[in-house]
């Protein structure tokens, strides 16, 4: 792991969480909880964890009319706990991996002893990753819930306390309760308020929502950017913002964890390593060409009076500025894993292409490939083995497409594109099949695929002549309808 990564994940890591002894009153736990606005306490003893206490136990104790007041929390308290030891955090999103998949908001952080470390909380994640360009792109509408629970201002806090427990949820909307369809949001009542509201001892039996939600709202609008959602809630300090319609209507909520879904393990993995090869490998170089050229204008200027060949000095000096900006754009078009072209190469060569065939009206053909059940291989053998996979793929496409005119790039993750120029579908097929079999014959061992004991590919096959009625991202359509066909298919076959 890099010092930049380590950097970062210590950053996801609240090494400071609430902590409290197994004796403690769960009355006195509860005030900490709503003092220090915490979402959870760690029950520890010697330094080890044996429990967990949070918002929501707080509203199902609440809901069930438990009473409290001399219990100890060991007696209330979480005891099925989910951890992860520090030397299992690879990255990221093996935590996010670890919450979604046992549907927990905090993961305690232990050390080899099995001791406390600290915590991990949907909030201590969104400090680590900000992909403002990912979330500007996308809409309020496309992660909100729209399955909001509502209540209207009259309902008592105790009735609002089991609705949250029965249905699991972290929140209440208040909607008016004055108008036909009733479905304008005036407020809001979370777990936090649950927890300050038995930290202070209120009647909630008698205890009306109006007297203490939180308002006025200050909602976000459906059509609006996940990253005005993001900033909103860094500079409220809020954990869910009510979602609104053009009319003012309750539309949804968008929360934390709703951001956080944003981070698909997969795509973005294969988002960060693609960059990440990309630009640290580009800035590496320029910096070193550039020092290196500096130092070499610097010395020339230096002895400038007394060369008389200044100016074959400084023709030299251009060239290796040309040969080096040469490289870079090299660096810019490949792929550093596979040593194939990248997406950003592929597409400006497809565009061009494209109009070549529209000029001379000739058949374009595109195969997408995608390797079988690369998931699973990666979870069996390790992304080291995993990347070792994709480079003999990757060559097994080097020596099948060998036509000058040919293009096979890496598409992205564990999927590749071959383009082939001046080639009927009959033709991409013939290539397709060969593709298929040169991977088979490589025998690279695969004992969790769901359809043979090695590594496999499925691809998919399109061919079009260009006209004014189609364009190139029709092709890439097509061959990814027949990719996905090959899939359905059963996988390891050509679909065209």
């Amino acid at each position: 792991m890099t010092l930049k990564s380590e950097f970062c994940l210590n950053q996801a890591i609240n090494f400071q969480p609430l902590t409290v002894e197994a004796n403690a009153l769960v009355k006195d736990v509860i005030t900490l909880l709503s003092q220090n606005r915490a979402s959870c306490a760690l029950i520890v003893e010697n330094r080890k964890l044996i429990g967990i206490f949070t918002e929501r136990d707080v509203v199902r104790l609440t809901s069930d009319l438990i009473d409290f007041a001399e219990d100890t929390i060991d007696t209330v308290m979480s005891k099925q706990l989910i951890s992860i030891t520090a030397s299992q955090i690879s990255d990221i999103f093996t935590i996010l991996n670890l919450m979604r998949s046992h549907r927990i908001r905090h993961l305690p952080v232990l050390n080899e002893l099995h001791q406390l470390i600290g915590i991990v909380t949907p909030k201590t994640i969104r400090k680590v990753f900000k992909p403002a360009d990912m979330l500007r792109f996308r809409l309020i509408s496309e992660l909100m819930e729209t399955q909001v629970i509502k209540a209207s201002p009259t309902t008592n806090i105790l009735d609002i306390a089991l609705l949250m427990a029965t249905k699991k949820i972290s929140c209440v909307v208040i909607t008016e309760d004055n108008t036909e369809d009733k479905n304008y949001p005036i407020g809001i009542i979370t777990e936090v308020d649950i927890v300050r509201l038995r930290a202070r001892g209120f009647n909630f039996s008698s205890t009306q929502a109006k007297e203490v939600m939180s308002t006025p709202l200050k909602p976000v609008q459906e059509t609006e950017s996940l990253w005005l959602a993001h900033q909103k809630m860094e500079q409220e300090n809020i954990r869910r913002l009510v979602v609104i319609d053009y009319q003012g209507k309750l539309s949804g909520i968008i929360t934390q964890t709703s951001l956080l879904r944003i981070l698909d393990p997969i795509e973005m993995q294969a988002l960060i390593k693609i960059l990440q090869q990309t630009v640290d490998e580009q800035s590496l170089q320029l910096q070193q060409q550039n020092q290196k050229l500096k130092k070499e204008i610097k010395e020339r200027k230096l002895f400038e009076s007394a060369l008389s060949s200044s100016e074959n000095n400084y023709r030299c000096i251009a060239e290796k500025l040309e040969i080096a900006n040469q490289q870079l754009q090299e660096l810019a078009n490949y792929d550093g894993l596979t040593g194939l072209v990248n997406r950003r190469y592929f597409d400006s060569y497809l565009q061009q292409e494209w109009k070549h065939s529209l000029r001379a009206q000739t058949s374009l053909s595109l195969i997408m490939c995608d390797v079988d059940c690369f998931k699973k291989y990666n979870d069996t053998y390790g992304h080291q083995a995993g990347d070792k996979c994709l480079q003999k793929v990757a060559h097994a496409l080097k020596e099948t497409v060998k036509r000058p005119s040919d293009l096979a790039a890496r598409y992205g993750g564990e999927e590749f594109v071959i383009l082939l120029p001046s080639t009927p579908l009959e033709g991409a097929i013939t290539v397709a099949k060969r593709i298929s079999s040169k991977v088979e014959s490589l025998d690279i061992p695969h004992i969790d695929s769901d359809v043979s004991n090695c590594v496999t590919v499925s691809l998919g096959v399109a061919s079009h002549i260009p006209s004014f009625n189609n364009s190139p991202e029709t092709l890439i359509a097509t061959a990814d309808k027949m990719l996905y066909k090959a899939k359905s298919a059963g996988r390891n076959t050509v679909s065209a």
